[in-house]
């Protein structure tokens, strides 16, 4: 079929878009990266960029790094950021020997303990007060992730998109506690990190829109899909796993506890009280997306309330501070 007869909003055009930008691109890099031993990764962030098109129907704004990712009605716009944990090297855990992915045994000394790595995250960077004022400006965020469903047989590929409304307090909280107590105290500014599947991430009320599978025969299999499918609220994880966040301290804990109405008995153990609330909400019903927006302002308005008067004006109406 002519790629001309492809039109956005389309399941077809989107695992055509799959086949021609990242299978067959994907298949050629390996190729020659076993002739010049560089790299297997290529730029797939721009690939994110036509996948979400794609996927939501949407043109972009042919921007590359910069400018409007996505152009939406009404004069609104939304922001693609990339995390590809595809083609990462990994390393042999018995003479160290550094391993591609599509290596199932250590070349040099034949062992099968391999340490694969899948430590890729999507960045989003604030510069400068000026990137600062715009950070919520975006009607979406679309966070786009290619992984294998089991990094301990790398066959598989998961892609995902997951959509993000940045005026939910678990994004904007989380930016404005990035640039005014994370960025402001460190000397190498880097960008965010926003680590796929963590409590950061979590905390950001995900929706799921777009799912599909990539086979070892280069089959694409897509399982969610716009205007096909319902798109799925990333819920939080039992409330227990996340004890060993050092951000989430006991205070922090106790208070997520009282914005719930749950009542919680004594304990220096943030397990025990992460787990008493767990049953409490079990038992509750209370709407997932409360739980996420509550468990976000105990988490970071402790930290960035004395920062709230001096935000940008953009900030302040977008992140729902004035309700606070």
């Amino acid at each position: 079929m002519n790629i001309k007869n492809y039109t956005l909003g389309t399941l077809e055009a989107s695992e055509q878009l799959i086949n021609d930008l990242y299978i067959e691109l994907r298949k050629k890099i390996n190729q020659w990266a076993s002739i010049t031993n560089q790299t297997a990764q290529a730029r797939m962030g721009y690939i994110g960029q036509h996948l979400v098109s794609v996927v939501t129907g949407f043109p972009g704004g042919k921007s590359g790094a910069r400018g409007k990712d996505l152009i939406l009605p009404d004069n609104e716009f939304g922001e693609i950021k990339t995390c590809y944990r595809v083609d990462q090297l990994g390393r042999c855990n018995s003479c160290d020997t550094v391993i591609s992915p599509t290596e199932e045994t250590c070349p040099n000394c034949g062992s099968n303990d391999i340490k694969r790595n899948e430590d890729s995250k999507w960045l989003i960077g604030i510069r400068h007060e000026a990137e600062f004022s715009e950070i919520l400006a975006p009607k979406f965020y679309f966070l786009v992730l290619f992984e294998f469903t089991d990094i301990n047989k790398p066959t598989t590929i998961r892609s995902s998109i997951w959509r993000v409304n940045p005026t939910a307090p678990g994004f904007s909280y989380c930016m404005i506690d990035y640039y005014k107590n994370i960025r402001s105290q460190s000397t190498s500014k880097a960008p965010f990190n926003l680590w796929p599947y963590q409590l950061k991430f979590d905390l950001m009320r995900p929706y799921l829109i777009y799912r599909s599978f990539i086979t070892p025969d280069d089959r694409v299999q897509t399982e969610i899909f716009p205007n096909r499918d319902p798109e799925r609220l990333h819920n939080l994880r039992p409330l227990t796993e996340y004890s060993r966040s050092q951000n989430l301290t006991r205070d922090k804990i106790i208070q997520f506890a009282d914005s719930m109405g749950a009542s919680v008995p004594a304990s220096d153990s943030k397990s025990k009280l992460l787990g008493e609330i767990q049953a409490y909400i079990d038992s509750s019903g209370i709407p997932p997306e409360i739980i996420i927006d509550k468990l976000a302002e105990a988490l970071y308005l402790p930290d960035i309330r004395r920062h709230l008067d001096g935000l940008p004006k953009a900030v302040k109406e977008r992140s729902g501070i004035y309700r606070v």
